[in-house]
C-alpha cells in the first residue's frame, strides 16, 4: 500500500480538479500530502495548483468532507487536517496557510470549519470545533460544551499561535493578534482583535500581505 495514500472502507472519493477537469487521485497520491481515510462515504476535493510539503489529511469514520481550493501564493508546510464524526473542512482560494497550522473538525455530525478566500492562517495556529472532552452540568448531567462551527469570511488574517475554538466567527478583513484565543462571534468587519479571550482592540482597519517597507513604496 502507498504510505502517502491509504484508504479503508467503501464509497470514499478523492477528486483532483485541474483546469476545470476532474479526475480521481492516482494510486501514487499527491506530492507532499499524506492522505488517510478510514470509514465510508467520505469525500475529498483538492483543486490545483496548490503545493504541499509534509502535510497530513486524515478522515476517520463516515460522511466526512474536505475541500481545498487553488492557491498560487505559497506552499502549505507541515499543516495537519483531521476530520471525524461526519464533519467538514472547506478552504477557499488563495489562502496562505503557514507552518504547522492544525485544523480539527470532529465530535458532532455536521460541524464545519469554513475558511473564505484570501485568508492567512499563520504559523502554529490551532482551529478546533470541539474540546475533546465534555463539561457536564453537576445537577442535570447535561453536556455544557457542545461543539460548533468555525467560520472565517474573506480576507481574514490570523496571527501566529492563535487558537480559534468552537463558534468562532470572523467577519471580512478581520485581523487576529498573535497568541490570541477566539471563542465567539465578531460580526463587525475591519477590526483588529486580540487577547485571551479576544476582544476588539481597534476598528476601521484593513491589511495587506506586503510588509511595511514594501507597502509604503507601492
Amino acid at each position: 500500500m502507498n504510505e502517502s495514500f491509504r484508504i479503508w472502507g467503501a464509497n470514499n472519493n478523492v477528486t483532483i480538479v485541474e483546469n476545470g477537469r476532474e479526475y480521481s487521485l492516482p494510486p501514487e497520491g499527491l506530492d507532499g500530502l499524506e492522505i488517510s481515510i478510514n470509514g465510508n462515504n467520505n469525500n475529498v476535493v483538492i483543486e490545483l495548483p496548490i503545493s504541499f510539503i509534509d502535510c497530513k489529511l486524515a478522515l476517520v469514520g463516515d460522511n466526512n468532507s474536505f475541500i481545498i481550493r487553488s492557491s498560487k501564493k505559497t506552499r502549505l508546510v507541515k499543516v495537519s487536517f483531521y476530520i471525524a464524526d461526519g464533519c467538514a473542512i472547506d478552504i477557499g482560494r488563495n489562502c496562505y496557510i503557514n507552518y504547522s497550522a492544525t485544523f480539527i473538525a470532529k465530535e458532532k455530525p455536521g460541524t464545519k470549519i469554513i475558511i473564505g478566500n484570501d485568508c492567512i492562517i499563520s504559523a502554529d495556529c490551532l482551529l478546533r470545533c470541539g474540546d475533546g472532552h465534555t463539561l457536564i452540568n453537576e445537577y442535570t448531567g447535561q453536556p455544557l460544551n457542545e461543539p460548533g462551527d468555525i467560520v472565517l469570511e474573506d480576507h481574514v488574517w490570523v496571527g501566529a499561535r492563535a487558537v480559534l475554538l468552537k463558534r468562532t466567527y470572523l467577519a471580512q478583513n478581520t485581523v487576529v493578534g498573535a497568541m490570541s484565543l477566539v471563542n465567539k462571534r465578531f460580526d463587525i468587519p475591519n477590526v483588529l482583535i486580540g487577547g485571551v479571550p479576544a476582544k476588539i482592540i481597534k476598528s476601521g482597519i484593513n491589511w495587506d500581505l506586503a510588509d511595511y517597507s514594501h507597502y509604503i513604496e507601492e
